[in-house]
């Protein structure tokens, strides 16, 4: 088999798991944009190009109690600075693909795909390093991921990366027309929001295993606890802030450490 194939599939299986939360996510979606009024078509039109979640539902949420572009424009920004930080811890593992790849896997940039996707380029990336120490992350090197004889092989990694990504999208608009379809013949005590929360505290459990992302968190917890009185949803918003300034301090502190550590060597 191809070894773009083999890459491919891989990430499809890894991320297949994950699909039992977003399946019910997307189901809540593609009802809620029809109990907002909006006609079908267009909820799953709007399904394939926001292709965001929490977003959606807010957006929905707000055209429901007739909210205006600017506050659903701004509210839909403010969720979507977290794709901004993925795009970032990426950017050294995708910057030497075409743009074409480049605009592609940024369309298919997810909560899901990120987290099963930066573990794959981690793992690899730190492998590499130990074989030749300062090769760039999207490079790979002899006897990281290389032939049976030592010379270096292509980074398909990017392969892995589409095939998370694809795996969700296409759960995704199967269950938001899922929603569409049956939404109006789910029984109402079918509480399938419940999925929300799961589907990100399972990605919350993958991602906490660096010290950065273990201040983010914690910080980011603390902060919607000590801010949760504030009106508008604002609370949440501070959490966020507090929780990349956490994660951008450790990941500061860590260098330095890190920079020290090899200066005394």
């Amino acid at each position: 088999m191809h070894p773009k194939l083999l890459e491919f599939l891989a990430g499809c299986r890894d991320e297949a798991p994950l699909q039992l939360g977003v399946l019910p996510f997307g189901m809540i979606c593609g009802i809620a944009s029809l109990a907002a009024g909006m006609p079908a078509w267009l909820a799953q039109l709007a399904s394939a190009i926001v292709f965001s979640g929490a977003a959606q539902l807010v957006i929905v949420q707000m055209l429901a109690v007739g909210s205006g572009a600017a506050p659903i424009g701004l509210t839909a920004g403010l969720l979507g600075v977290r794709h901004v930080l993925y795009s970032v811890s990426l950017a050294d593992y995708v910057r030497h693909l075409p743009r074409r790849w480049r605009l592609l896997l940024a369309y298919l940039l997810t909560d899901e795909a990120y987290a099963i996707a930066i573990l794959r380029y981690q793992a690899q990336t730190a492998a590499v390093h130990q074989s030749v120490p300062g090769t760039p992350p999207g490079n790979t090197a002899p006897g990281a991921t290389g032939d049976a004889e030592g010379s270096p092989v292509r980074d398909l990694r990017h392969w892995y990366f589409f095939g998370c990504g694809l795996t969700l999208w296409f759960t995704w608009q199967v269950s938001t027309a899922i929603g569409i379809v049956f939404g109006a013949t789910i029984p109402a005590d079918w509480d399938i929001d419940f999925a929300v929360p799961l589907t990100f505290i399972a990605l919350l459990t993958l991602l906490i295993r660096e010290r950065a992302n273990q201040a983010a968190a914690t910080a980011a917890a603390l902060g919607a606890l000590l801010l949760a009185a504030l009106p508008y949803n604002l609370g949440l918003v501070g959490a966020i802030i507090l929780g990349l300034m956490a994660g951008a301090l450790s990941t500061r502190l860590a260098r330095r450490t890190r920079l020290a550590r090899e200066a005394s060597q």
